[in-house]
């Protein structure tokens, strides 16, 4: 499993050479280093595979920093396990992505409950915290009104989508990931409040862990992170019922939700608002990017993608929050996976940088939540490998980006086993932040476009074959 993929920057021959105590030294004083980016990306592969087995990783992994962790040591579903799990496919690990799947399989029942018996609707609802075994939601407070989080199921159950979309399994997503979309849509058509404006509203709603100036609960309506994970999920829904050939009648439905729902809101700042109901005023300085959920792990919004004034709001928003400069190795990690997205390379150097400056890295290689060490936590090292990922290969479905976001002052290196959308394996070598060569594995037949700088290379694939893409630019 391990040895699937490479990621190699020319350092091999310092790993027995120089001690982990060395180059952490060197990294908390100089910045991030090639040397420390591979290991970092392999360490990352290997806890992950550790950790998972009949559970995913929980916040903690297999291992503990004490003997009463903060939070549990649970499964955390509003940032960590997501962030957790987020390389799994990617990382050709497919068990990995498994081991997640079916663990939330065995959770759904609860939910379905959770839903049925707080809010009366079908389909499901997804605390930030559960139960770990049935999946009840039993954590309540006067700050923590989960059982009103309608977007929790949508951003949980992506990764089932991503699974089948990364190893290009047509029966999994029609017989897998369809009917959990489905059941989704049901609890919408439950749940969606339409409006005088003929609008269906998102009421009450949650920005997870955030709350709009003025208010004393994170209570709220049409938070944009909800309003995007609605608009993605009948969005994914129209395009597997158009592959699978559904009544016509279903798609009419649906698509009549996704085109009533509220338009995304630029605020005064021009930045994109984190409540769409201009009632609510905007917070920065707070480590959770839920609104920028359409640009990730959501692929509503790119640089080169959606509606440029939302796509310039979305920059703003992520300079605000980027000012913030959050402590929480995650966050910094999120916001870097964000600023790919958007063809932002310098706030993914300078998060990289903040990352290794400061002391988030034990000499085990785990990372903690907080700089010095600080609450002993794996979703920063398990999700590294995404972002190093990210930067070399981006995927949709039917297309990749080849380098968006690799800086040239980084080393030159290859990438070799990366999964992208489609069931295709690829391997890519660069030099001085350019291609110099890249070559697709087919796994299946279908019509397929390169990108890479400004061109663009549509290819008609076919399982078996490879593609030297580097005879197209």
């Amino acid at each position: 499993m391990f040895r699937r993929m490479e990621f190699d920057l020319g350092c091999a021959s310092e790993w027995k050479g120089i001690p982990t105590e060395q180059m952490m030294e060197t990294v908390n004083k100089q910045g991030i280093t090639p040397l420390f980016m591979e290991q970092m990306h392999a360490m990352g592969r290997y806890l992950l595979i550790s950790s998972c087995g009949k559970y995913p990783p929980p916040l903690q992994g297999i291992w503990g920093g004490g003997w009463k962790p903060n939070w549990i040591g649970g499964f955390v579903w509003d940032s960590n396990i997501n962030l957790a799990i987020s390389a799994a496919s990617m990382n050709n690990l497919p068990e990995c992505a498994e081991s997640y799947c079916s663990y939330v399989e065995q959770l759904l029942p609860g939910w379905r409950l959770n839903a049925k018996n707080y809010l009366g609707c079908r389909g499901f609802i997804v605390a930030h915290y559960n139960d770990p075994e049935n999946g009840y939601l039993t954590h309540f407070g006067e700050s923590f009104p989960w059982m009103c989080w309608p977007g929790g199921a949508g951003w949980n159950l992506r990764s089932f989508y991503e699974y089948a979309m990364f190893m290009g399994d047509n029966e999994a997503l029609e017989k897998r990931v369809l009917p959990l979309y489905l059941e989704m849509a049901d609890f919408y058509e439950d749940f969606l409040v339409l409006g005088s404006d003929s609008l269906f509203h998102i009421s009450p709603s949650v920005s997870p862990e955030n709350a709009p100036n003025g208010n004393n609960t994170w209570l709220n309506k049409d938070a944009t992170m909800d309003v995007a994970i609605a608009r993605e999920v009948f969005s994914i829904l129209l395009d597997m019922e158009e592959q699978f050939d559904l009544p016509q009648e279903e798609r009419d439905k649906w698509k009549s939700y996704l085109d009533r729902l509220p338009e995304y809101r630029i605020n005064e700042d021009e930045a994109l608002a984190e409540w769409i109901d201009p009632v609510y005023s905007d917070v920065y300085n707070h480590r959770h990017l839920s609104h920028l959920y359409p640009v990730f792990p959501g692929s509503q919004f790119g640089k080169n993608k959606g509606n440029k004034q939302l796509v310039q709001a979305a920059k703003v928003a992520l300079d605000k929050r980027f000012e913030f400069d959050t402590s929480s190795a995650h966050g910094l990690l999120h916001l870097a996976l964000q600023a790919i997205r958007i063809g932002d390379m310098d706030k993914v150097v300078k998060n990289l940088d903040r990352f290794s400056c400061r002391h988030y890295v034990y000499n085990s290689l785990v990372t903690s939540h907080d700089p010095d060490h600080q609450i002993y936590n794996l979703d920063a090292i398990l999700s590294l490998p995404r972002l190093f990922m990210e930067m070399l290969v981006y995927t949709e479905p039917g297309k990749i980006e080849l380098l968006p976001a690799w800086p040239k002052e980084y080393a030159d290196g290859q990438l070799k086993g990366v999964r992208v959308f489609g069931g295709h394996t690829l391997d890519i070598r660069w030099k001085d932040g350019e291609l110099v060569n890249s070559v697709l594995h087919a796994g299946q037949d279908e019509r397929y476009e390169v990108v890479y700088r400004d061109k663009a290379k549509r290819l008609e694939l076919h399982k078996g074959e490879t593609y030297s893409l580097s005879n197209y630019f």
